[in-house]
């Protein structure tokens, strides 16, 4: 299975892949404004490159664990990805990615998705035992 992670934000997005226990950053792309659609167009040419079966997005809550204005546009701008790659949208909780991404080599959008991913991975790998 081979699993799509997004930290997605209103001008940039980090994309990893993995398809086993790993993940790994894999592009950094333009999301913001007008480009979205130009941004779905390059998230469907991965999934159908990757053969992709899921996609993994991190979701912002607030210091509470309660939705925030950008958890609540993150949800609705997953709406639209998850129907236009005809694909399963899970999410997971990802508050502290970006701050842990900004410590690592490498691109800090790549690094931050594939942290989450791998927290999915982790997360679910853990619910199986």
């Amino acid at each position: 299975m081979t699993i799509l992670g997004l930290d997605l934000g209103t001008k940039k997005t980090g994309v990893a892949l993995s398809s086993g226990v790993m993940a790994e950053g894999y592009a950094t792309l333009d999301s913001g404004g007008e480009s979205f659609n130009d941004f779905v167009a390059a998230l469907k040419q991965i999934a159908s490159e990757q053969a992709v079966d899921k996609v993994i997005i991190g979701l912002p809550l607030g210091k509470d664990s309660k939705p925030t204005a950008q958890s609540r546009w993150t949800k609705a701008k997953a709406q639209e990805i998850g129907a236009a790659l005809h694909l399963p949208v899970e999410f997971v909780e990802e508050s502290y990615s970006s701050a842990q991404a900004e410590g690592e080599k490498g691109d800090r959008d790549q690094n931050s998705a594939r942290i989450i991913l791998e927290q999915y991975i982790n997360e679910t790998s853990s619910r199986s035992l």
